[in-house]
């Protein structure tokens, strides 16, 4: 059996560690901005949130230095990674620039850039933003989605990405 300790809730760096103990997977959202650039950011708190009407959330540090562009975007598309895209989402966690590089990303049949390779896509419009402490959630409704076929998903866990086990 594990100790057990009273969690102290001032100590960020413990609950930091725990949480890197909650495995995920990897997206990359992408959009097109209002000067008609395209741009991409990965994040790993992507999650489903509803069916009726079709919801999905991820969420924003409101200290990124691509706040302002996320947080005005009406429309923006999802790419959940392959297991094999880990560079490909170095590369979009980068602080600073956001556009995304050519190779990296097609146009859907309605024009959203999604990432090449991706295990599947889905496009949003976005349906609110909420202010969550430090982050803001931003809520898509699913307006469009595609699937490729097999592949294995890559995951984020410790700090680090990961294949995930079948």
């Amino acid at each position: 059996m594990h100790d057990v300790m009273p969690a102290d809730p001032f100590d960020t760096a413990a609950f930091r560690r725990l949480m890197g103990q909650f495995a995920t997977g990897v997206c990359v959202v992408s959009a097109t901005t209002p000067e008609g650039d395209l741009a991409g950011i990965t994040v790993n708190s992507f999650v489903s949130v509803s069916l009726e009407p079709l919801l999905v959330s991820w969420c924003l540090q409101n200290s990124s230095s691509q706040f302002d562009l996320w947080s005005k975007t009406s429309d923006f598309a999802i790419s959940i990674l392959a297991q094999d895209q880990q560079e490909l989402a170095r590369r979009y966690a980068t602080r600073g620039s956001s556009g995304l590089e050519t190779g990296d990303f097609a146009l859907t049949s309605t024009g959203f850039p999604v990432i090449s390779g991706a295990l599947g896509h889905l496009e949003c419009r976005q349906w609110a933003l909420y202010p969550a402490g430090d982050h803001t959630m931003i809520f898509g409704e699913v307006t469009r989605i595609t699937q490729a076929e097999g592949g294995k998903p890559l995951g984020f866990f410790g700090g680090a990405f990961c294949g995930i086990a079948e």
